[in-house]
């Protein structure tokens, strides 16, 4: 339904979409270099019971970013895995938190807030972007990584009649729509950009995505918002 002038789409706009395609891990790792940063989301996979070969893995983006950046806090909402990882690896640097209430962490405030592939789980991402700005020093970053909604690789599912989705997802997002809850919380977008994911299984959505990246990027897997304080906004 249309709202403002009353007219069916008067509510509707044209955005040009950004052209370009990064390395997920390299860009992330690259804008923490030499800064303070919040790992949002750190124990992956916690759930099938592979985090701690990935704790181990010199490849696991969270220990990548402890070897750029000046200091690296994580938090996760799983507070039995956290608990495990603290106990029996001793890395005193994860701790339990949500991301809808980051204000709440007291861990004083960062140059960098990573929230990778957190905000398609969040019922209220809102509360995210909006804690966010309570412990972002001011110039400070928030960067945040998402599922593509137009991902070719999970169109070929719907073309056949099914969805593949991870069971925790409750949303999805688009370049313009994660740009616009950010916006509507006070930030400015700096950057977006699109990424591949590294996996070939099952094969044929592989190569179909690697495809359709030919012709856009903007049909691949993910996509990243980067973006900072507004001036005059919170």
């Amino acid at each position: 339904m249309s709202r403002g002038n009353g007219k069916p789409g008067s509510q509707v706009r044209h955005f040009r979409l950004p052209r370009k395609l990064v390395n997920r891990e390299e860009y992330i790792v690259a804008a923490c270099r030499g800064r303070r940063v919040l790992h949002v989301g750190r124990v992956d996979y916690v759930r099938s019971g592979t985090w701690q070969a990935m704790v181990e893995d010199e490849r696991w983006l969270h220990r990548r970013i402890r070897d750029v950046a000046t200091e690296t806090i994580g938090i996760d909402v799983q507070r039995a895995a956290v608990e495990e990882i603290r106990d029996k690896l001793g890395m005193t640097d994860i701790h339990w938190g949500d991301a809808e209430r980051l204000e709440q962490l007291d861990l004083g405030t960062f140059d960098v807030i990573i929230a990778g592939e957190v905000i398609e789980h969040l019922p209220n991402p809102g509360a995210m972007f909006a804690s966010a700005h309570a412990v972002l020093r001011e110039g400070g970053e928030l960067i945040v990584t998402a599922p593509n909604a137009f991902c070719a690789r999970k169109s070929l599912g719907v073309l056949l009649g099914r969805e593949s989705v991870h069971e925790d997802h409750v949303a999805y997002y688009s370049h313009r729509t994660l740009a616009r809850v950010a916006e509507v919380h006070g930030y400015q977008v700096v950057e977006q950009c699109s990424y591949r994911l590294p996996n070939r299984r099952p094969w044929l959505p592989y190569v179909l995505e690697r495809l359709a990246c030919l012709l856009s990027p903007n049909l691949c897997e993910g996509i990243i918002c980067r973006m900072q304080q507004a001036r005059g906004g919170h």
